[in-house]
This record gives structure tokens, C-alpha cells and sequence, in this order.
């Protein structure tokens, strides 16, 4: 087993449950996220990271809940993390970073379009329009210096990345302004080698766990 030094940062984790609508209580080393905004009968979902401290005694509090949820950040160099009892895998999911100085770069965006940033109650929205209809949407939340993003909507079509890279600009200036120095994206697998061809690299896995 690695050593815990090597245990992912957490660090970002609330800033996600924010972009989610959920709030995120420190439990130990990890946290509980609890349901989003009106979806009242969603289990809570204990964080964790692997290998690291706590891990376990979260996990066998998440296991004694009914339907709850346990999530490990495992580092990108750790081994496969085995399925604590009680829990049998449910999904894989990975987490990318990103310094700010890096994404935060002039791009040249099509006539008659425009980024603009609208501050909601958890996090920041962040939008591109074309003659004021909207294209491409994301979101942003700085919490404790710490930043997560997501990319909501990105049109198909030859403007797909610059419309990407101009999402990801105005996120890491807002995040820069913050104090925050990387940005943090959870994403699919299959979704991963694309961003990392702009600047992303993997920071670890995203292991989801269901009770058994």
C-alpha cells in the first residue's frame, strides 16, 4: 500500500458538492455529501480518500446507513483499491487538474459571441452566446482556495474546442481571482484523454461503491 503521504488532497471536494446543489459536512478526513436540491430521497454519499486516514472507519459508518453511497479519490498511482465489505463497485470515474496559468490564455472566439459569468447560489455559471443565443455552459466554485469546474453543454461541430477552451479561460481567471492555483474536473473515462490533449492531467480515480 502506498504510503498516506501519497493519499489524494480533498481539498476540492465541497467546491464539487457545490456544483452539484449539495453541501459537503467534514467527516474525519473525508466528507458526507448529502442530497442535491429536490431530490429529498437521495442517499448521502461518504467521501474518502484512498489510501489515506479515516478511510475505513467511513466506510463502515456509509455501510451501517441504509442505501448510502461511498466514494473514493484514489491516487493515480495507487493500485486498484479493493471493494470495502459491505460495498460492491458501482462506477469509475476520473479526476483531472489543471494549473489556472495554464488554461487562463486568449481565445479567439467566433463573431458576435461572448463568455459572461452569472454568480448562482453555490457556484459560478459560466456561458457562451452567438448573436445571444447560448452555446456552451459550465460551472465554477472556488471554496478555501480550492476550484472545481464542470462543463454542462458544448455544442458538436468545428467551434467545439474553442468553445471548450473559452469555458475553461473564464473559469481559471475567476478561480485565479480566488486565491485557487489549479482547477479540479471529474469526468467520464472515456472523456479524459480528450482534455487531457488541452492541459489537464490525471490526478487520480473517482471510485463509486453501492451498498451490496
Amino acid at each position: 500500500m502506498l504510503e498516506q503521504k501519497e493519499a489524494p488532497t480533498l481539498r476540492w471536494v465541497p467546491a464539487w458538492a457545490d456544483l452539484q446543489g449539495r453541501s459537503a459536512e467534514p467527516a474525519g478526513a473525508g466528507f458526507i455529501l448529502d442530497a442535491a436540491h429536490g431530490t429529498p430521497d437521495e442517499p448521502a454519499e461518504y467521501v474518502a480518500g484512498w489510501p489515506g486516514p479515516d478511510w475505513e472507519e467511513l466506510a463502515g459508518t456509509a455501510a451501517a446507513r441504509p442505501r448510502a453511497r461511498l466514494t473514493l479519490i484514489v491516487a493515480a498511482a495507487a493500485a486498484q483499491a479493493p471493494a470495502p465489505p459491505g460495498f460492491a463497485p458501482a462506477a469509475e470515474r476520473i479526476l483531472l487538474h489543471a494549473p489556472t496559468a495554464q488554461l487562463d490564455t486568449g481565445v479567439d472566439l467566433p463573431e458576435n459571441s461572448q463568455v459572461a459569468l452569472a454568480p448562482m447560489d453555490s457556484y459560478d455559471a459560466v456561458e457562451i452566446t452567438v448573436f445571444d443565443h447560448p452555446v456552451a455552459r459550465g460551472r465554477v466554485q472556488v471554496r478555501d482556495e480550492a476550484a472545481a469546474v464542470t462543463i454542462l453543454e458544448v455544442p458538436e461541430g468545428p467551434d467545439k474546442e474553442v468553445f471548450t477552451r473559452a469555458l475553461f479561460a473564464a473559469m481559471a481567471e475567476e478561480a485565479f481571482l480566488h486565491g485557487a492555483a489549479h482547477l479540479h474536473m471529474v469526468v467520464e473515462p472515456d472523456a479524459a484523454a480528450g482534455f487531457q490533449e488541452s492541459g489537464w492531467t490525471t490526478a487520480g480515480r473517482v471510485l463509486g461503491y453501492a451498498t451490496a
